[in-house]
């Protein structure tokens, strides 16, 4: 792990821009200079913030280092790194989801007193409250009851909010802020410089609102079909994506040829992860052909790349690999997991050089191609819709037609980001789709794996998500981890991790609250805890 200097200042400097409260009459300034920045200067920082740009930092240490494991994307390739095998690491967890969301929220309460206060900037605030949202559920889904309706405020006794109440919160906060803009019309807006996902567009933030109120609803239609119906069909009514156009992506500033922008490639290069066994059994097993997203995520292994470079024969040499997760100390060390036999991130989306010249060694000195960070796609928002048809929600339209509209959409979205669009071979997409196990199923119960399946490759990387839709259907089914460091589960008898616990400092610094064995429905914290919407239905 390369934790940089530049990372801590970033987080430093994120602080310092959170420093302001809400008493600003209070603030010792200059009376002839502006007290109150325009929340449109505000507004990138809180998506950097929300969407962990922060490579090094809150990307590697929250997404990558526990998340993406979880969710099995990735599998664990260092000796020093034990979240893959359900080793805890406090550090990591606080600096990476805690730290976060405690600013981006804090920067939620000054955005809502500053629009009070100045009308003109509420579809700023709108914005804000809309990327708050999506965090905030992606905190309260990893950690189960949290801190919310009194934390961001500089205090540290915070009383924890149940999940439940959260998302019920979370559903009002988006379906106000949608209904804010679209009444705003003409209010000032901003580009690209500002908001870093859709560069002022208006449309595509209600669209994006309406889209997380299905997500959040469907989250819960296991535990409380009813409200989830009655979320998920309002949702419906109203405009969600439409296209790929609509997709959310967050940009990651880069600049010359070898700043690679996206903090999942500014990490891809250590050989600290690598495609997981789980994600190649997916991506080679579910149908007659290749998944075509397959080259595209993930190079070549350097054993077969150097057999290119080299001219050597590739028999019996693996051109992709996937890796066990919760693999020990002593099993990383031996030949067949050695970094040149397994798949890392260097796909032909961002490293086409290596994977087309059979370039020697890792990415590192290729340049890349700066893919931007999803946040939500047109592709998901079809699955969505294809698993609201088969709950038998109004609007949903037809469960199929949705499910192999989502995989087309996924298909081009990924392809998008080619730097030479003839390195992705689109002739087998019609038998990817019609063909085996991704061939739409006449059972039910089958279609609803297959559409979860297919949402769990149109999220990625995001593996926050990924692990919840994991944990709320049991699909895909997840490859028990080889070892597990946290004794209260056993990877023998099924068992996988299901929540992530407080951090030390909560459990410290606010015992009351933090401890409390009410939480979580009464079963206080522990990685077996089952978060308000696990059902039986999941892991």
């Amino acid at each position: 792990m390369k934790l940089y200097k530049s990372s801590l200042l970033g987080i430093l400097a994120a602080g310092l821009l959170c420093g302001c409260t809400d008493r600003f009459d209070e603030m010792n300034t200059n009376p002839g200079t502006v007290t109150e920045a325009n929340l449109k200067y505000i507004l990138p920082t809180v998506q950097e913030l929300a969407c962990h740009v922060d490579a090094t930092g809150y990307y590697q240490l929250a997404d990558n280092l526990y998340a993406q494991k979880y969710c099995q994307y990735f599998a664990n390739m260092s000796t020093s790194f034990p979240t893959d095998r359900y080793g805890y690491n406090d550090s990591w967890s606080e600096a990476g989801f805690w730290t976060p969301y405690y600013l981006v929220l804090k920067h939620m309460k000054v955005a809502k007193e500053t629009a009070a206060a100045n009308p003109d900037q509420s579809n700023f605030c709108q914005m804000i409250r809309i990327i708050t949202a999506w965090n905030t559920i992606g905190m309260t889904d990893c950690f189960g009851d949290i801190p919310y309706s009194t934390a961001g405020v500089g205090e540290t006794q915070n009383a924890y909010d149940s999940q439940e109440s959260i998302y019920r919160d979370v559903f009002k906060e988006l379906t106000e802020a949608a209904a804010a803009l679209q009444a705003n019309g003409g209010q000032e807006t901003c580009d690209a410089n500002n908001d870093l996902i859709f560069g002022g567009d208006v449309q595509k933030w209600i669209r994006f609102a309406n889209s997380l109120r299905l997500r959040y609803a469907l989250r819960i239609r296991f535990v409380d079909p009813a409200w989830a119906q009655q979320e998920g069909e309002a949702a419906l009514a109203s405009q969600l994506m439409e296209s790929n156009d609509d997709n959310a992506y967050i940009t990651c500033a880069a600049t010359g040829g070898y700043s690679w922008g996206n903090p999942l490639y500014q990490i891809c290069g250590w050989s600290e992860f690598a495609m997981s066994e789980k994600m190649y059994e997916v991506l080679t097993g579910l149908s007659t052909v290749e998944d075509p997203r397959l080259p595209l995520w993930f190079g070549v292994t350097q054993a077969y790349a150097n057999c290119i470079a080299t001219g050597a024969s590739t028999a019996g040499v693996p051109k992709y690999k996937g890796l066990a997760n919760g693999l020990s100390v002593v099993e990383l060390g031996q030949p067949e997991n050695s970094n040149t036999q397994n798949s890392f991130t260097w796909g032909l989306q961002a490293f086409p050089e290596y994977n087309t010249t059979g370039a020697s060694g890792n990415c590192g000195n290729i340049p890349v191609t700066n893919v931007p960070l999803k946040v939500m796609t047109y592709g998901e928002v079809c699955q969505l819709k294809a698993e609201a048809a088969l709950a038998g929600w109004n609007g949903a339209g037809s469960a199929q037609q949705n499910y192999e509209d989502g995989i087309r959409a996924s298909l081009a979205d990924e392809r998008s980001f080619l730097s030479d669009k003839s390195l992705s071979d689109t002739s087998n997409d019609d038998t990817y789709i019609t063909t085996g196990d991704v061939a739409w199923s006449s059972d039910p119960n089958k279609q609803l794996e297959q559409i979860i399946t297919q949402k769990w490759l149109a999220l990625y990387p995001s593996g926050v998500e990924a692990w919840a839709e994991v944990r709320r259907t049991g699909y895909p089914e997840m490859i028990s981890v080889k070892h597990s460091e946290d004794p209260n589960i056993d990877p023998a008898q099924g068992e996988f991790i299901s929540k992530i616990r407080y951090i030390d400092s909560e459990r410290r610094e606010n015992a009351a609250n933090a401890l409390s064995p009410s939480l979580n429905q009464g079963q206080g914290d522990g990685s077996t805890v089952k978060v308000w919407w696990h059902t039986a239905n999941g892991q």
